[in-house]
């Protein structure tokens, strides 16, 4: 039992020490945005109100981007462990930088023209007009950001997720000064207000990717995977290995945060006080998620490593592992969201002229509603994560989907607007979704355990499980056996 116990609280430590520099590098990207938008809440709450569709929107099209590229860092930790040589994981770096390329070009259009979509929910046009040239500076923010993603997978994925932390941390203070010099006009600077939060963000970007760029290209650590020598054009093979595993992952991350932003359009029906209190909460919402998101990242990492080398032990410690992290985490996140709603409302508040009373009382209803919600998307995360862990991408993408726009959205609408339960009802409503996901991923787990539990299981029932039409190809393939294995 003591060996078993120090095992486990081995593997804690583990899932601990990889997942921090990716989730602390999360964190420190969503606080630099954090500190912009308390610049941009000293302009009144008209502009914070504008800051719930701009960044709601803004955040869905470029995740939708940026979370393809997740399958290059678990592509990575797979070939290492299956010892593959250091050149074909630098081949897969290579084509990532082109699916970036191909990527941010239809991103990058759709954010210039997403105010369309806006005057399309009705939402209203003074909003509108402040966030129009925030989406302009986004859509050229997009192509940089997409190479400090492939860069950052890269180093997860070669078990260097500090490098991640590190580009963040120096990214931190370089975007929060551009921020107070764009944001608020300071030193002769122009006024920009909410845009210059996206202005601050294509600058640091492009300055941080050229850096990076250039450390992979010179370092003599990196000179091994060979990532900029010998034949650079793309490889249809390797391109449509990282699509076909990040586009479950990109299009279910996409599909999730749109049903958030549409949730948030049917907050602006309720007007500027529960925009900007739906604002202030998701502001320190994202702050949890990243963390959340972190440790899934790092569980599909550990595992996908642990898969190649099938130790199937190893997979399920990893799982429980992590969901021990994950609720120690959120004693804490309850503690402040329901202990101290005041004080984490007024850092956005207190520098407004005319507080809005209905503001500050839908933001502490709005807090308790969010502990709840988020612990259960932090298990929805996790279980989702394991899943890409063991290449099965296109499972959480389904479940995600059908959850949130078929029960998410559908309830957001009855609960808040049908039944006319306001912007309480509308949180509620929305809820149900994440409960029923989290369950049926669950669920889909357990099978996987005791597949991988019990490899004598009969061949033809295994296939049954395996071979659906929606099924990952790379999945099976730990699964195969030789004739007469039965």
């Amino acid at each position: 039992m003591t060996n078993t116990n120090n095992l486990q609280l081995e593997n804690i430590y583990k899932v601990i020490r990889f997942s921090l520099p990716i989730s602390a590098g999360m964190l420190i990207n969503m606080i630099s945005s954090f500190i912009a938008m308390m610049m941009v809440a000293q302009l009144g709450e008209t502009e914070l109100a504008a800051g719930a569709l701009g960044i709601s929107t803004n955040i869905t099209i470029v995740t939708i981007a940026a979370t393809f590229f997740y399958s290059i860092g678990i592509s990575i930790s797979h070939l290492r462990g299956q010892q593959k040589s250091s050149e074909e994981i630098g081949t897969m770096v290579k084509n990532g930088m082109w699916l970036a390329l191909l990527l941010a070009i239809p991103s990058s259009l759709i954010l210039w023209n997403v105010d369309t979509v806006l005057i399309a929910f009705k939402q209203d046009p003074a909003l509108i007009a402040i966030a129009k040239n925030y989406f302009h500076f986004a859509a050229l923010s997009v192509l940089p950001s997409l190479l400090i993603v492939v860069f950052s997978q890269f180093f997860t994925g070669t078990d260097r997720p500090r490098y991640s932390m590190l580009i963040s941390m120096i990214s931190l203070p370089l975007i929060v000064f551009l921020s107070y010099l764009f944001v608020l006009g300071r030193f002769a600077m122009p006024q920009l207000g909410l845009a210059g939060i996206t202005c601050a963000t294509l600058i640091s970007q492009t300055l941080i990717s050229i850096s990076v760029f250039f450390y992979l290209l010179l370092g003599k650590n990196n000179a091994k995977y060979k990532i900029f020598s010998g034949n650079f054009l793309p490889k249809l093979t390797i391109c449509k290995h990282l699509f076909n595993l990040g586009f479950p992952i990109g299009v279910q991350f996409g599909a999730e945060l749109a049903a958030m932003t549409v949730s948030t359009y049917f907050m602006g029906y309720f007007g500027v006080a529960a925009l900007a209190a739906s604002q202030i909460v998701s502001q320190y919402s994202m702050l949890v998620v990243m963390v959340t998101l972190g440790l899934s990242q790092a569980l599909s990492v550990l595992i996908s490593k642990a898969y190649g080398e099938k130790n199937y032990l190893l997979i399920k410690q990893y799982m429980f592992s992590s969901m021990f992290i994950l609720t120690a985490f959120f004693m804490v996140v309850l503690l402040f969201f329901v202990g101290f709603p005041n004080l984490l409302i007024q850092s956005f508040l207190h520098h407004s002229n005319t507080i809005n009373g209905d503001t500050f009382h839908l933001a502490v209803q709005f807090f308790v509603i969010a502990a709840i919600t988020l612990f259960i998307d932090g298990l929805r995360n996790l279980y989702s994560g394991a899943l890409r862990g063991l290449h099965d991408s296109k499972t959480p993408m389904h479940i995600g989907i059908i959850c949130l726009w078929g029960i998410s959205i559908p309830m957001n609408y009855l609960c808040g607007i049908l039944l006319h339960g306001g912007p309480i009802g509308l949180r509620f409503g929305f809820m149900s979704g994440f409960v029923i996901a989290a369950w049926i991923l669950w669920s889909r787990i357990k099978i996987k355990i005791n597949l991988l539990d019990n490899p004598d299981l009969p061949i033809e029932f295994i296939k049954g499980l395996l071979a659906s039409k929606h099924q990952d190809r790379s999945l099976a393939e730990p699964f195969k056996f030789e004739e007469g294995s039965n």
